[in-house]
């Protein structure tokens, strides 16, 4: 605890606001939401919206503190069984009962029971939501349990009527009241779970008070109830209270004119719900068939280009197909031209020049080049003109072609 400290002799010593906030502390854990019975001995209500009672017993007394809307139907003398927990009231030092709900004597007992089958059927696991089965969203063919006589039946027939003339009804008139309803509305759960063609039931009742109440709390009930293949709404008819049938039940309606609502859709909802879907649907359509439109437009581009592309690469191909044509002519002709002039060489090596021009022949130069091309002179040309013995300078006068 903080603001703790010690005496010389190492004693530990709290202050008063310490030791009642600690036994606060200690109460709230230790005595919360418990059950406790008694007389009221002495009831007053305040203007704050509290009212202040006294429970006692013949030994004891115990200060209690409620709401106004609580004990609206309590009165001194009553003997009655209380809900809550104990709370301390720090700054005098008092602690108190705070009842969070109240009964009768004989009420008390039923929600005594109540609570002890609840917490132990809860523990099994009947009303885990790992059981619970879906409401079929467009049934066909309900089942209903409930009896034949009364508003309920005619409640339920008139809504579904309403909303979803094509349903199908099914009845199996059942006591909902009495010492022998357990046993019908179980037999009648039992007939129904061995039909394979009821899409949803509906157990109902028009409310009551919590002893007539008090068979949809019955244990074989709730286990019937929780073995059924087919799904099933509560509608006992209690807008607060829960019944454990509503716990273990797929889905709970607070009256029966709530379940029939809750288990068929109506016509002109289904019919406007049916048109947005169109709708949603053609505006997907239509946004799927915009989209394969612009991928095809742009697909038809591109092959254009490409068809363009391929135009202008058959054009480059046959280009260079002309131009490897010509390359290999020349090549062709420039080997052809080596070849000639390494033979012609050949032939020269054979022989030598002198004796070339002891035949007879000389040669013409101009500039030390050999001509042999009459063209390639000109008048008044200086001249060489190389023999076997020896060679001439000469100028030309006139020159005579061949040529014609």
């Amino acid at each position: 605890m903080d603001g703790l400290f010690y005496t010389m002799n190492n004693q530990l010593i709290y202050t008063v606001t310490q030791i009642n906030n600690f036994s606060a502390d200690i109460l709230k854990k230790q005595l919360s939401n418990i059950w406790i019975t008694g007389e009221i001995s002495s009831l007053k209500k305040y203007p704050s919206g509290f009212t202040y009672i006294t429970l006692k017993d013949i030994k004891s007394e115990l200060s209690c503190i409620a709401s106004h809307h609580i004990i609206s139907n309590i009165k001194t003398g009553m003997e009655v069984t209380v809900n809550g927990s104990i709370d301390l009231y720090t700054i005098k030092g008092n602690y108190q009962f705070r009842i969070s709900s109240i009964f009768s004597k004989g009420k008390g007992d039923l929600w005594l029971k109540y609570n002890e089958l609840k917490e132990k059927l809860s523990k099994e696991g009947l009303f885990d939501s790992m059981y619970k089965k879906s409401i079929p969203p467009y049934p066909q063919k309900i089942g209903i349990i409930t009896s034949k006589e009364g508003s309920v039946l005619s409640d339920i027939r008139n809504i579904i009527n309403r909303r979803s003339p094509y349903v199908k009804l099914f009845l199996i008139d059942s006591r909902v009241s009495g010492s022998r309803a357990v046993e019908s509305l179980c037999k009648s759960i039992n007939q129904f779970n061995k039909l394979n063609n009821i899409d949803v039931l509906i157990i109902a009742r028009g409310g009551g008070s919590i002893e007539d109440l008090s068979i949809f709390n019955d244990e074989k009930l709730i286990r019937h109830i929780f073995k059924l293949k087919t799904p099933i709404i509560s509608a006992i008819g209690h807008e607060t209270d829960y019944t454990l049938c509503d716990f273990v039940s797929d889905l709970r309606a607070s009256t029966p004119s709530e379940a029939a609502e809750l288990c068929c859709p109506s016509s002109n909802e289904l019919k406007d719900k049916i048109n947005y879907d169109y709708d949603k649907i053609f505006s997907k359509i239509e946004n799927i068939l915009r989209n394969k439109k612009i991928i095809l437009s742009n697909f038809y581009n591109i092959i254009n280009k490409q068809i363009k592309t391929n135009t202008v690469l058959e054009k480059k191909h046959k280009v260079k197909f002309l131009f490897n044509l010509i390359y290999k002519s020349i090549s062709n002709k420039t080997i052809f031209l080596s070849n000639l002039i390494a033979s012609n060489e050949k032939i020269f090596k054979k022989y030598d020049n002198n004796k070339i021009k002891k035949l007879g022949y000389s040669i013409l130069r101009k500039n030390n080049i050999i001509i042999s091309d009459i063209n390639k002179l000109e008048k008044n040309d200086n001249v060489q003109i190389d023999m076997y013995n020896g060679s001439i300078n000469a100028n030309v006068k006139e020159l005579n072609s061949n040529e014609k």
